[in-house]
């Protein structure tokens, strides 16, 4: 917030209450204050555009100076119901106002902690033997998009954008209206568009992410960043006409065009068969991996990608996706659940695969925790059960990042939690870190244990040992 800003609200918030209590002294000055307001109304957008939390904040100013305006020109004709209904429209304008505060003019996200810079690349690949039926036109093929995040020695370079359709976004994204996301083009990510990989290794691990039903995978920067940073290159993928926005082939938007019902009673075919396609899309994003030096020559990944030592991640309808890409693809070592709810046949899934489980702290429904269970009692290759304290669904995204710390103490309990994006992108970026290193020929790092001393906030609730002959693996000592 700038010095203007904060003067157009508090020149405007003293002008409202002095019309709402003590109308009648100094009226002078109360005139002064008011066109005063009007006037940094006008100017802050004219000298720094348009911010939606100033708006309410400028319609009370040019309310106030109004008022001033229409004392002047008629006075002493005020009677007692149009000051009730003026009072009553300056106390709601100042609770809007107040409300519009509790959120970030410009979200800040975490420097990512681990030792490397952080590089990124978009690729848009088409699966020409899979038609798109998410779309009512039989000609078209699926198309996959997804976003690499790398290590790299530089930071010298186009800073990468949050959101790569900045200002042209749909209606809404993950259900708040897009104007809301106006000024997220400021938004340091942390990391550069096309710099060099870093030369500390050959070739790099991979860590597929694959986001929440209809979120976009932007909304997990700071994660990917982070994890990238720790010598991880991370490829999340978005999931068009399922996520909230997607840029095609040829740069054309799209938004969310499928909205099935997550909360309901099982069965939940419509969320089965949107499993099925982020499954077959991850597959397909590592099949072009491996061949990305014959399709993209002069990606700076060709030849950096150790596709030996391949796992996935997700967060919610993303963490069901992880383990149905599991079940199906055994080039995939290890795979990550953040507090997703699994569906159909997935809690009967044998494992043979470290599994790392990872929910938020809020209260949970049977169908969530049944299924949990019976995954978890079925793994034989080992895995945990964490839980992060204070959290709820969407802390594990950059949700948190959109609120000020006020605002997260106020309203993010049962929203985005209490929990600064900061310190869960810290929490959650050991945690996998710690376990998903071993299984993808990460040595040296830290251990799970070491991480659960360094973080209280983050509980072991389970540890399930492997039951393969090699109970001796690095999955085993977790």
């Amino acid at each position: 917030m700038s010095i203007l800003d904060t003067l157009l609200i508090v020149t405007a918030l003293t002008a409202a209450l002095w019309w709402a209590v003590s109308r009648h002294r100094r009226p002078a000055v109360l005139e002064a204050f008011s066109f005063v307001a009007a006037f940094l109304a006008v100017l802050t957008p004219a000298l720094e555009g348009m911010r939606w939390q100033l708006v309410p904040w400028q319609v009370l100013a040019t309310a106030v100076a109004a008022a001033a305006a229409l004392r002047r020109w008629r006075p002493g004709h005020s009677r007692r119901w149009r000051r009730v209904i003026g009072r009553s429209l300056l106390v709601a304008g100042l609770a809007v106002a107040g409300v519009a505060l509790l959120t970030a003019f410009v979200p800040t996200l975490p420097e990512p902690a681990g030792p490397h810079k952080v590089g990124s690349e978009i690729f848009r690949w088409t699966d020409s033997r899979r038609p798109e039926t998410l779309t009512p036109n039989p000609s078209d093929h699926r198309q996959v998009i997804v976003q690499a995040w790398y290590p790299s020695d530089t930071s010298k370079g186009r800073g990468v954008p949050y959101f790569e359709a900045q200002g042209r976004l749909p209606g809404a994204i993950g259900g708040m209206p897009s104007f809301m996301f106006r000024s997220f083009g400021a938004i340091a990510t942390h990391a550069t568009i096309g710099t060099p990989v870093s030369a500390a290794r050959k070739t790099w691990p991979v860590l597929l992410f694959s986001p929440g039903l209809s979120l976009p995978r932007e909304m997990y920067t700071a994660l990917c960043a982070d994890l990238a940073s720790r010598g991880y290159v991370v490829v999340a993928l978005s999931v068009p006409y399922e996520s909230a926005v997607s840029v095609l082939a040829g740069g054309h938007v799209v938004g969310q065009t499928t909205h099935p019902d997550v909360m309901g009673p099982p069965p939940h075919p419509a969320l089965e068969r949107l499993i099925d396609i982020r499954a077959a899309d991850s597959s397909f994003a590592l099949d072009q991996l491996s061949r990305l030096a014959q399709l993209e020559p002069n990606s700076r990944l060709a030849g950096h990608l150790d596709l030996e030592h391949v796992g996935i991640a997700g967060h919610s309808l993303g963490g069901a996706t992880a383990v149905q890409v599991l079940v199906g693809d055994r080039r995939f070592k290890v795979g990550v659940n953040l507090d997703g709810k699994l569906f159909g046949r997935e809690p009967d899934a044998r494992l043979d695969r470290p599994f790392l489980w990872i929910q938020s702290g809020d209260a949970k429904t049977a169908e969530y925790t049944q299924g949990r269970d019976r995954l978890l009692h079925g793994l034989r290759d080992g895995g945990s059960l964490l839980t992060v304290r204070g959290s709820t669904h969407v802390s594990f995204t950059d949700s948190p990042s959109y609120l000020t710390s006020l605002g997260r103490r106020l309203a993010g309990g049962t929203t985005v939690g209490s929990i600064s994006v900061a310190a869960m992108t810290a929490m959650t970026g050991d945690t996998i870190a710690a376990f998903v290193g071993p299984a993808l020929g990460v040595r040296g790092g830290r251990s799970l244990n070491d991480v659960l001393a360094a973080h209280p906030g983050v509980r072991l609730e389970r540890r399930i040992a492997a039951r393969t002959a090699t109970a001796a693996s690095p999955a085993a000592q977790r």
